[in-house]
């Protein structure tokens, strides 16, 4: 395999995300508030090799348990069996992996808070359940990989601001931990989103696969209504976090209305016409887009 092949093959556009979103977190989100943090330079950045390692397997063993599915929806994109052989994928999963899970476990014992490791089990557990089972059940799937976005966010301050906190700085700390989490439940319903339009899309090579998915059970008139839903719950948790914020942060109120709740409302009349695979896949870039819209807020507030 190419070394440009083996970086489509573990999707470094959406590790590059990961990377962007908790620097972004923990140098210019954390630096608006005098906080308290546990984790140096090298610290943090093993924190996020540990997080793309342990996404990059994630991405790797659901590609194993694909082959059928993508051999219909992705043909162009289809790796496992074609340019690398079963076996090897495997091996380079269960080595990404275990590098993740043994800087997790470093990482819990330096900020002496050992029972942080169990967050690095859930998310591997997640990602392999998902792969393997989770993906065919109507919305589990789709629940369990926003589920680990919001953790992959989450993540930063639990290990950087948590084992830090006092009875002096809680109160700042919490602030911050609390934007994070906000931005967090931001990902979560624009990745749940996201991954349903995805279904979507993939509506013939999960048929054959027999996957549950709510376009193959509903159908892609129901689809679209309960994506429509989700995307104006979208809009009320955003409007409302824009309209708090306006009244300290102008810039950041108005950035999210303009760059997050504007494209949604695109978004929102492209779902209600689309039909075609080529409609959904668009659709679904444009949400990659306005997630990433997002996490940009941050330099806003």
């Amino acid at each position: 395999m190419k070394i440009t092949d083996f970086f489509i093959f573990i999707r470094w556009k959406n590790l590059l995300i990961v990377v962007l979103t908790q620097v972004l977190i923990k140098y210019v989100l954390f630096k608006k508030f005098d906080l308290s943090s546990s984790l140096n330079h090298v610290e943090f950045s093993l924190l996020v090799l540990s997080s793309i390692c342990i996404a990059a397997a994630g991405y790797i063993i659901n590609d194993i348990h694909d082959i059928k599915a993508d051999t219909i929806n992705k043909p162009n994109k289809l790796f496992v069996s074609k340019k690398i052989t079963e076996t090897k994928a495997n091996n380079l999963y269960i080595l990404l992996n275990s590098l993740g899970m043994l800087i997790g476990f470093y990482l819990s014992y330096m900020v002496d808070k050992v029972s942080f490791f169990a967050i690095f089990i859930i998310i591997s557990l997640l990602l392999y359940n998902y792969a393997t089972l989770l993906k065919k059940k109507l919305l589990l799937g789709n629940l369990v990989v926003s589920l680990v976005v919001f953790l992959s966010l989450v993540i930063v301050p639990l290990f950087d601001i948590v084992p830090a906190t006092n009875a002096y700085n809680s109160e700042q700390q919490y602030e911050a931990f609390y934007a994070v989490f906000v931005l967090a439940c931001f990902a979560f319903l624009l990745t749940f989103l996201r991954e349903i339009v995805k279904d979507a899309e993939d509506i013939k090579g999960d048929r054959k696969i027999q996957a549950n998915t709510f376009p193959l059970r509903y159908g892609l008139k129901k689809t679209n209504q309960l994506l429509l839903i989700l995307s104006f719950v979208s809009i009320i948790f955003v409007t409302y976090f824009a309209y708090n914020l306006i009244e300290t942060k102008y810039f950041g109120g108005i950035y999210l209305i303009v760059l997050v709740v504007f494209p949604l409302l695109y978004f929102m009349n492209g779902i209600r016409l689309a039909k075609s695979k080529k409609d959904y896949h668009q659709s679904s870039g444009l949400l990659k887009v306005i997630i990433l819209f997002g996490i940009l807020v941050q330099f806003f507030l």
